[in-house]
């Protein structure tokens, strides 16, 4: 049994217990983690004993050849909507209740399946395909280790390089060579790398700005391999640090590595959340806190669980979760530490293993 086959009847017990009699699925991440399918168009109809793969004529052969373990159905989008194309497909059961990924469908198209489903009712799933995407296969795991020695690599191998006067921008397209020299295939997102007062921006992107001696300099990074990925941030100071960068950069630490410490099947995502957050509301720079402390990733970035004050869900052995706070002071900069960490049992351990002492480069 191969690993879509293996996902698919887990899939087909969660509809069980959850109650779905039939579920359409939507999201393009969902669809390959499925399926194996990498085509732009195409939606997943899983019943108790029957799955197909709803597609257009560009995408047959494809997923003939992606999708052996699915029924390929071919539909003409001009003469033949999707609930059409459903109705056809659940001929034999058509009161049934069919469930929606919601979160991924679009109000027209929506409107388009209940016109076309009159008889049918249409509910929103539970998050089956996250859930299961959640809990990282052995497989998954492997690659996403070797997405994190890329990026270890690839940053030990900048820091080497990295003068004053560079621009961020070229930095970051060394980063972002050397990772593809080493094996990546693509980034993980976009390379975020901010310099001096610009590392208070969470999510910049790198411009034109020169590297100064005494900046911060904060890089948030990962490789991407076969689809999976890592996320990955240091921050680093150009030369020698003041004493209160010191104390900033501390500040973050502290909050992190408690967070880490907390780590461990059964713990919900908000105390993850509130154990780093308690720390940096105490500190003398409560105001410059994120509020996000971490997620979870893998085909997609940002997975569930999301560890915000609102998250109740549980951790479990096997989810692979960034633990990243950060401070972001306008006018002098920010720090964010991130790594990668493995959901265990009893604790936690860490797939990231580069120097998180604040480091004068």
């Amino acid at each position: 049994m191969n690993q879509y086959s293996q996902r698919l009847t887990r899939l087909r017990q969660a509809m069980t217990a959850a109650g779905c009699h039939a579920m359409l699925i939507s999201e393009p991440t969902n669809i390959r983690y499925l399926s194996g399918f990498g085509g732009s168009s195409a939606y997943l109809l899983v019943t108790a004993s029957e799955q197909f793969l709803i597609t257009d004529y560009r995408y047959v052969q494809r997923a003939g050849e992606d999708c052996p373990d699915y029924q390929t159905y071919c539909r003409d989008r001009v003469s033949e909507s999707l609930g059409q194309a459903v109705g056809r497909l659940l001929s034999h059961t058509p009161n049934a209740s069919l469930y929606l990924d919601y979160r991924h469908l679009s109000v027209e198209l929506y409107l388009t399946l209940q016109s076309d489903l009159p008889m049918m009712e249409l509910k929103p799933a539970p998050l089956l395909v996250e859930d299961l995407r959640a809990i990282k296969e052995p497989a998954e795991r492997a690659c996403i280790e070797r997405c994190i020695l890329i990026a270890e690599q690839s940053l030990d191998w900048l820091l080497g390089r990295i003068e004053v006067g560079m621009t961020e921008a070229r930095a970051a397209e060394l980063l972002n060579n050397k990772m593809m020299e080493l094996g990546a295939q693509g980034q993980a997102f976009p390379t975020i790398l901010l310099s001096g007062p610009r590392s208070a921006l969470p999510h910049g992107q790198p411009g034109d700005r020169k590297l100064c001696r005494g900046d911060w300099l904060l890089i948030d990074f990962g490789a991407q391999l076969k689809g999976l990925r890592c996320d990955i941030t240091r921050t680093f100071v150009l030369g020698k640090a003041s004493d209160e960068q010191r104390r900033f950069y501390q500040t973050v630490a502290r909050a992190q590595q408690a967070a880490i410490d907390m780590v461990r099947a059964g713990v919900s995502g908000h105390q993850i959340n509130r154990t780093a957050s308690d720390i940096l509301a105490a500190s003398p720079y409560a105001a410059y806190a994120g509020e996000g402390i971490g997620h979870s990733f893998g085909l997609s970035l940002h997975e569930p669980p999301l560890l915000r004050r609102s998250c109740e869900t549980l951790l479990q052995s096997g989810m692979i979760l960034t633990i990243e706070p950060g401070l972001y002071r306008p006018g002098f900069g920010g720090v964010r530490i991130e790594d990668d960490i493995l959901v265990q049992d009893q604790g936690s351990l860490s797939l990231t293993r580069f120097n998180k002492d604040l480091m004068e480069i």
